[in-house]
């Protein structure tokens, strides 16, 4: 049983797995400073980023950190291709709006204000950045916006 047709457990691991490999990765390309101006740097270009803003990266960081988890997760988790059809593009999708810039139903995506606050929203989701305190909700562009 898959996704595709209701296992509960499979979409769970879908969906964390990825997220914990894409914060994994991307913290790193944080605290490490060699990492960071060699290969994170291209991607931070953009502080205020755009859709097209979410695969603007060196090819080794698009590799390692965006496509490989969520393939690992699939893998992983032995999937069924229709699942794998159906979260490929439900993972992009998610990336384009941590990068868009605009308010969806009345929030900006949590991993858009990382650009302006590189220590803070390094997840796509924020459930990893609400664990390891590294989730910055208000700030000032929130306020000056509403």
């Amino acid at each position: 049983m898959d996704m595709a047709t209701g296992d509960t457990d499979q979409a769970t691991s879908s969906i964390s797995r990825p997220e914990v490999g894409f914060y994994t990765v991307h913290i790193l390309l944080h605290y490490s400073t060699f990492l960071y101006h060699h290969i994170h740097r291209v991607h931070h270009r953009f502080i205020a980023p755009t859709v097209m803003t979410c695969v603007y990266a060196h090819p080794l960081e698009y590799i390692v950190g965006n496509i490989f988890p969520i393939y690992l997760s699939c893998m992983l988790m032995n999937a069924h291709p229709v699942t794998c059809y159906v979260w490929f593009p439900l993972a992009m999708a998610g990336t384009c709006k941590g990068h868009c810039g605009y308010r969806i139903m009345g929030v900006i995506d949590p991993h858009d204000v990382h650009h302006l606050y590189f220590r803070y929203n390094f997840g796509g989701m924020a459930l990893l950045d609400w664990m390891f305190g590294t989730l910055l909700v208000q700030h000032p562009v929130h306020e000056r916006n509403t």
